[in-house]
C-alpha cells in the first residue's frame, strides 16, 4: 500500500469527481453542483425543500447556496414558490425543465457511484460505502447524524 495519506486520496478522488461532472453538466448549461441541486430536489419529490435544506445538504453557507439557487431560477430550472406552512419561507420545486433533467442525471450519478465499486467484492464496496458514511459523520452530534 502507498505511504501516501488517506486523506490526500480521498481529496483527489473527490476533485476527479468534480472535474467529471462539470464536464458532463456543461451540455445541458448546468454546472455539477447545480446538476447535484437537480438530483437531491428530484430525490425529495413533494417533500418541502428551503434554501435552508440546501445549505445542509451540500455543507454550503448561505451566500453560497442564495447565488446558487438564484442562477437556477434564472435558467428555469427551479421556483421559489411561498411556503405553505410559513409565508416568509420559500420552498424550491423543480420546473418541468429541471424535472427532464431528473433521469438524465440520476442514470450519469448512478453510473458514476457504478464506477467507484466496481473493481470491489460486494462485500468490499459495502465496507467502502460504510468508511466513507463514517468520515462523513466526523465532528456531527448525535441529533445531526439522525
Amino acid at each position: 500500500m502507498s505511504d501516501r495519506r488517506l486523506g490526500a486520496w480521498l481529496r483527489d478522488a473527490e476533485h476527479q469527481m468534480n472535474l467529471e461532472m462539470n464536464a458532463f453538466a456543461q451540455p445541458y448549461g448546468l454546472t455539477g453542483m447545480q446538476m447535484s441541486v437537480v438530483d437531491y430536489l428530484g430525490r425529495r419529490g413533494n417533500v418541502a425543500t428551503f434554501q435552508v435544506d440546501v445549505e445542509r445538504e451540500f455543507h454550503v453557507q448561505r451566500s453560497t447556496a442564495s447565488m446558487l439557487i438564484k442562477r437556477m431560477v434564472e435558467r428555469e430550472l427551479v421556483t421559489r414558490v411561498v411556503a405553505a406552512s410559513d409565508s416568509r419561507k420559500r420552498q424550491l420545486q423543480l420546473t418541468s425543465q429541471g424535472q427532464e433533467l431528473v433521469p438524465i442525471v440520476t442514470a450519469y450519478l448512478k453510473q458514476q457511484d457504478e464506477r467507484m465499486v466496481v473493481d470491489l467484492t460486494p462485500e468490499e464496496a459495502v465496507a467502502f460505502q460504510l468508511a466513507l458514511q463514517s468520515v462523513a459523520q466526523w465532528g456531527k452530534t448525535k441529533e445531526e447524524n439522525a
